[in-house]
């Protein structure tokens, strides 16, 4: 019983520590992005994490080529948006199972941080349009 509620404790913690917003319907699925956890980190950059999670039509065609997918749910990343230059890094990537444990990770290096523009009518302005101050 106490194992129980120790669960039912974590996995509600754990879904209420983050508070995502969907801001986009992909072509493989819905993004969200964490409100909570956006940080200034000063010259017009911020930091923010977004979920990705694909359909179930595109999970069931991901695991028939590939049957390591057969526990994959959603991927969660970390990135730093420039509002000043309108660019974008990726810093951060989780991919989760259907029992939310990671099961792959990778943080970028300082030197491996690379920026590229956000491009045009993609999710990635979206996201800057709905996060960054106006001018």
């Amino acid at each position: 019983m106490r194992y129980l509620a120790a669960m039912l404790i974590a996995i509600f913690s754990a879904s209420s520590s983050a508070e995502w917003v969907q801001f986009a319907l992909g072509t493989t699925g819905p993004a969200y992005y964490d409100k909570d956890r956006i940080k200034d980190l000063g010259k017009g950059v911020i930091s923010v994490w977004e979920k990705f999670v694909i359909t179930d039509d595109l999970l069931k065609k991901s695991i028939a080529m590939d049957p390591s997918f057969k526990d994959y749910r959603y991927t969660v990343t970390r990135g730093n948006i420039n509002c000043n230059e309108h660019k974008f890094a990726r810093t951060a990537m989780y991919a989760y199972s259907t029992n939310r444990s990671p099961f792959f990770s990778y943080s970028y290096t300082e030197k491996d941080i690379e920026y590229i523009d956000i491009v045009p009518h993609s999710m990635g302005e979206e996201l800057m349009r709905l996060l960054c101050p106006k001018k």
